[in-house]
């Protein structure tokens, strides 16, 4: 392993490189690392992760999860440490919020479609909404919404 646990660095050896940049690379490394205020690190990730996403190698997933991830500046502050710990600190973490944001807008359509909706279409997102219904707060509403068409 290379790093520590507080680093956020967690990956093999393998997943290391070592780039000898020529003196207007790295010029240009360290505008990008005061013009952001970042760190050398941050600052060549950051740059590297634009220049994937410009050659097509990225996805706009994966591309904005790590310019998210290596544009936190750096400071000491207790704001940019709530703003670390707040943000997903994994592709699958950011896939699972994207997932949640989805199902918040299919429960709000559910939500306004409930009356014209067919009984199996019914059943099948209570039951959807039983599975989520503390992660997402659409889902409480549709069952509260049955649970009143039931005792009605």
């Amino acid at each position: 392993m290379v790093g520590n646990a507080f680093s956020g660095n967690h990956q093999s050896k393998e997943h290391g490189l070592l780039l000898y940049l020529p003196p207007e690379l790295t010029l240009a490394l360290a505008k990008v690392q005061v013009d952001h205020k970042l760190s050398r690190s941050r600052a060549g990730l950051l740059a590297l992760t634009e220049g994937f996403s410009k050659l097509a190698c990225l996805g706009e997933l994966e591309h904005q999860f790590f310019v998210d991830r290596y544009s936190m500046k750096l400071s000491g502050t207790a704001e940019c440490a709530a703003e670390a710990l707040a943000k997903p600190h994994s592709l699958v973490d950011v896939e699972k919020q994207n997932d949640i944001q989805k199902l918040e807008a299919d429960f709000s359509n559910v939500l306004s479609q409930w009356q014209s909706m067919k009984v199996k279409a019914q059943q099948y997102w209570l039951k959807k909404a039983e599975a989520n219904k503390g992660k997402v707060p659409n889902a409480q509403l549709v069952l509260d919404l049955a649970q009143g068409a039931v005792q009605s």
